[in-house]
């Protein structure tokens, strides 16, 4: 799968049983529908990403679809996310995911994400906020 910002080719993690797609190049995130919610260990907590009130028609496409993806504020966040509108799939951008994690989760749900992404690269900086 090719990452919709910088065209590299992405490669699989695995963390906690959730298969992440990464891009190495530009340190963004795809995950499929349900993944976040299991990243962040938010299993009572189900996320409804089809209706982002202020989701616009963005430039970027899906990895998987290669249609066009919504984009728009991550609820409870002012992180601009993009939204797959046929599959529900989400791409953060560098540092998405732990300012997400971090208004979203659980302290030692971040802990574990920030642990996974900085000691798998051995450099924090890929996921620190913007």
């Amino acid at each position: 799968m090719d990452c919709p910002v910088c065209k590299s080719s992405m490669v699989i993690l695995e963390f906690q049983g959730v298969e992440v797609d990464y891009c190495p190049s530009c340190h963004g995130i795809w995950l499929d529908q349900g993944e976040l919610e299991l990243l962040l260990d938010m299993k009572e907590k189900p996320l409804d990403l089809s209706d982002i009130p202020s989701a616009q028609k963005g430039e970027r496409r899906c990895p998987r679809c290669r249609k066009k993806m919504q984009k728009g504020d991550f609820p409870g966040t002012s992180v601009e996310v993009d939204i797959c509108p046929r599959d529900n799939g989400l791409w953060l951008d560098k540092g998405e995911l732990l300012t997400i994690a971090r208004s979203q989760a659980s302290g030692e749900a971040v802990e574990k994400v920030s642990n996974f992404f900085s000691s798998l690269f051995r450099e924090e900086h890929h996921i620190e906020e913007k």
